[in-house]
């Protein structure tokens, strides 16, 4: 009895075991979607842009003022609402759109077209649609063009600092210039490298110094910081440096040269510290 009661058991758990993970199976499989999901991708210079969408077809249908009315706010494809994301701010229709995920929708009319980011970008359609999230507004003069059965996103004109986001669906299309202002950040790029380069060399120019160890890396360290780009602190180190070695004339020619740039970088530069160094250096 004991051996049947742990059989029927062992039976009820495989059968349930089975049933779950015939559920999770399930759970997992792909819906078929009429208008199927698409997605493209496009580095311009140093920022990269997705659109994610779904593909609704023509289909023999009148589209534009039928099945997508005009003067009636529209996902910008099918299913969920279409989304665009920007890994760095950019720069459409003149005004800035920081760097994120918006919703994408567009307002087809039978002049200008109004074209709309909103920071709402997980919704259905356009069902839900709230204005007060609008980040960016504005309007784009639509073009004709051969007939596109497939709703799709693609980019063109690409440059290094601009592209081209073109809707096309049906006998239309909708060109989007999008500018990243790759100059701008390769010019921050370089100057946070140099910034950073002259710092670290200051910095372990400082530590021998500090250490009194490898007076003659401190010395070649700080000679390159002052290379790269000549500030009061360099030169204060390199001051020190010299005294440091005994060379007491020439620290004082430094420190004196370091209050001229400190002040000439900054108004409001305070030469006490250094005016000090210079007095102790002219007693020895």
């Amino acid at each position: 009895m004991k051996s049947f009661t742990r059989y029927i058991s062992g039976t009820v758990a495989a059968v349930v075991a089975i049933v779950c993970l015939s559920a999770a199976a399930r759970s997992q499989q792909k819906v078929l979607q009429l208008s199927q999901a698409a997605s493209v991708t496009q580095t311009v210079g140093l920022t990269d842009i997705t659109v994610s969408y779904h593909r609704p077809g023509v289909k023999g249908r009148e589209i534009w003022g039928k099945l997508e009315a005009y003067d009636k706010v529209w996902r910008a494809g099918a299913n969920e609402a279409t989304t665009v994301s920007f890994s760095d701010d950019v720069i459409i229709a003149g005004q800035e759109l920081k760097a994120g995920t918006y919703s994408f929708f567009v307002t087809p009319r039978r002049g200008d077209w109004t074209v709309i980011f909103n920071s709402q970008p997980k919704q259905w359609g356009a069902y839900n649609y709230d204005s007060t999230k609008d980040v960016l507004k504005f309007s784009v003069k639509p073009e004709v063009i051969p007939n596109e059965e497939w709703l799709s996103y693609s980019f063109s004109e690409l440059t290094i600092s601009s592209v081209k986001l073109v809707l096309r669906w049906e006998k239309i299309a909708l060109p989007i210039t999008i500018e990243v202002g790759t100059d701008a950040k390769i010019t921050n790029a370089n100057n946070a490298a140099v910034t950073a380069a002259w710092q670290q060399l200051n910095n372990y120019a400082r530590y021998c110094l500090d250490s009194k160890t490898n007076w003659d890396k401190g010395m070649e360290a700080v000679e390159r910081s002052i290379a790269i780009n000549e500030t009061a602190g360099n030169l204060r180190t390199k001051a020190e440096l010299l005294a440091q070695s005994g060379k007491a004339k020439e620290a004082i020619a430094v420190a004196e040269n370091a209050i001229k740039v400190g002040k000439s970088a900054n108004p409001k530069f305070s030469p006490a510290a250094l005016e000090k160094l210079i007095d102790d250096w002219k007693k020895k």
